[in-house]
């Protein structure tokens, strides 16, 4: 298993193309997985794609219950 900040290419990988992926954790639920670099410098990307629909539900759900208790 890849420690947590190895970086690889594609092809290692098995995928298709030459962008590189790099070892990275959720710090939520920490989770690990590869992930682009060029969205981690950015800063986005750090969730994996779990935590960020959980977060969305929750916003939606949210947004809802305010718009029922105004009508």
């Amino acid at each position: 298993m890849p420690d947590i900040g190895d970086i690889c290419r594609a092809r290692d990988l098995g995928m298709v193309g030459g962008r590189l992926y790099i070892w990275a954790e959720c710090p939520v639920c920490h989770l690990q997985r590869w992930t682009t670099t060029r969205p981690l410098d950015k800063g986005t990307r750090r969730k994996c794609q779990d935590c960020v629909r959980e977060k969305s539900k929750r916003v939606f759900k949210i947004g809802r219950a305010h718009t029922i208790d105004q009508v």
